[in-house]
């Protein structure tokens, strides 16, 4: 049987990894999360990295111990030992990626009508068959072209702190409110969303051309990497814009940079428009590998887990995800789907952790070298997921 090529290294992956996590959401949730915590904010999104980064080191750990595709099943299946765990674990994983990126695709086409009058069916249709032939083509190519949309969409925000950074250092507004814990908790908990897409990159284990090695480097690179651009661009903004008037604005990073240089906000806007993009190619082909690995673990179909001759990609499955992703975007109602995505992202974070406490009680030995995550990551990890899906159902009902 043809197996996917290993062809990405510690960078290739750290950039998508960035590219899934510094995605389109932060040039909208940034406003949310201002009007919640004020000049709190950056505090906000340090706090959601310290209870993601925990998951994260939990991801780490089972990556190099079973660096395969569906990762997230081979983890519940090797800790968990329940069949109809690990593929509840795989499905959740790959139909939220598919509804991930059926909203981003409504969104952008919405989006482009500020630029370019289209009807939405035929932008959509025309963006998933454009992503889907660059994902079939090959991985080396599916990861330049998205890390490349990466260095764009990080540039955009570096740009938003260069043009802010002056007026935040020397005119900042004065803090616009105390310290209030529950309004810093409800950033807290939307901040952590902006962390979710670490964990995707366990999905290219299998074209991860040292995944023993690269694998802890690309998921703290990602974590790194958000936590610093996050907490600079929730300075900058809310330094000089005030958190009501971010909160109210529908598009937060581009009155920040018009509160800065009376200009500009429509250039960000078109980056804000390009990272749309990376993040439908990015989810699309980690939706394809976890329909392969599931497939290779007798858990769907096995036509899904065939791959092409030549450009060793998972042909079928990636055919699959685009066209389930086309039917979502063109017809569902997904606004609630989308909603319940970060849902079943918690509920898959805590079997994570539990697999791997499992694992440790067990005191399961791997034939590789792996990376040691320390001793309480599982349960600190398992009660920082649950009481995150706590606080967000909690707060859709209010």
């Amino acid at each position: 049987m043809t197996e996917l090529r290993r062809a990405v290294g510690p960078l290739g992956l750290s950039l998508y990894g960035i590219g899934v996590t510094v995605g389109a959401g932060i040039y909208a949730l940034i406003g949310e999360a201002a009007g919640l915590a004020g000049q709190w904010t950056p505090l906000a999104f340090v706090i959601a990295c310290a209870l993601a980064g925990v998951t994260a080191l939990s991801y780490a750990e089972l990556s190099t111990r079973h660096p395969e595709s569906a990762g997230e099943a081979a983890y519940v299946a090797s800790g968990l030992r329940r069949r109809w765990l690990a593929a509840a674990a795989g499905y959740g994983v790959a139909f939220t990626g598919m509804i991930s990126s059926a909203t981003i695709l409504r969104g952008f086409a919405g989006y482009l009508a500020e630029f370019v009058v289209l009807p939405d069916w035929l932008t959509m249709a025309a963006l998933i068959t454009v992503l889907a032939g660059v994902a079939l083509w090959g991985v080396r190519q599916t990861v330049m072209a998205a890390a490349v949309v990466t260095l764009i969409e990080v540039a955009g925000l570096i740009f938003v702190i260069v043009a802010a950074a002056p007026q935040a250092v020397t005119d900042p507004l004065q803090i616009d409110a105390p310290l209030r814990a529950a309004g810093l908790l409800q950033a807290s908990v939307l901040a952590f969303f902006a962390f979710i897409g670490f964990e995707d990159i366990v999905n290219m284990a299998e074209e991860a051309r040292r995944p023993h090695r690269d694998m802890p480097i690309a998921i703290g690179a990602t974590l790194a990497a958000a936590l610093v651009l996050y907490t600079l661009v929730a300075w900058t903004a809310t330094a000089i814009v005030p958190g009501a008037e971010l909160a109210a604005s529908g598009a937060p990073l581009a009155r920040v940079v018009e509160a800065a240089l009376g200009g500009g906000g429509r250039l960000i806007a078109g980056v804000a428009l390009i990272a749309m993009v990376n993040g439908v190619l990015i989810q699309m082909v980690m939706a394809a590998r976890v329909l392969y690995g599931l497939s290779r673990r007798g858990l769907a179909p096995d036509a899904l887990s065939d791959v092409h001759a030549r450009a060793r990609t998972p042909h079928v499955a990636t055919l699959t995800a685009a066209g389930v992703i086309a039917v979502l975007a063109l017809s569902a109602p997904i606004a609630t789907l989308a909603e319940a995505t970060s849902l079943v992202t918690l509920a898959v974070f805590t079997l994570v952790n539990l697999s791997l406490a499992a694992i440790r009680v067990r005191g399961d030995v791997s034939a590789e070298r792996v990376f040691v995550a320390p001793a309480w990551t599982p349960a600190l990890g398992a009660a920082a997921s649950l009481a995150m899906l706590a606080a967000a159902l909690t707060l859709r009902l209010i």
